[in-house]
């Protein structure tokens, strides 16, 4: 069943203030992708350069991407994180509808995985 623009942004909220609360942070779209590619590359929480804390956002927002056909996984890189090349066009998406469909994505992601709680503890170190 799809959501109502208005049940969809109450739940975008309170997923917000649960994952607000639980890394004591002030929880926002790219902070939520990095969490989910953190749990998704299944590697734990530790010290991430800049680039490989985009690199964790952009796991995440393929995996979603992937779930909807616009990319599919590839295989492994040496480092043991997941190479993806597109499998559909996505130049006309508009920038908005992206977001929308990512946030949809975490949404789902977060009501099926059961979401590694032990990153809360290390953030907090």
């Amino acid at each position: 069943m799809e959501m109502t623009g208005q049940e969809f942004e109450l739940a975008w909220d309170e997923l917000v203030i649960k994952l607000s609360k639980q890394f004591k942070v002030t929880a926002d779209y790219e902070f939520i992708l990095f969490i989910m590619g953190i749990q998704e590359l299944g590697q734990g929480f530790r010290g991430y350069s800049r680039d490989e804390k985009m690199d964790l956002i952009n796991l995440a927002r393929c995996r979603i991407l992937a779930g909807h056909g616009y990319v599919k996984e590839t295989g492994v890189d040496g480092q043991g994180w997941p190479i993806f090349e597109k499998s559909k066009e996505m130049k006309s998406m508009m920038p908005s509808y992206q977001t929308q469909l990512v946030k949809k994505g975490i949404l789902e992601y977060f009501n099926k995985v059961e979401f590694d709680s032990s990153y809360t503890k290390e953030l907090d170190n």
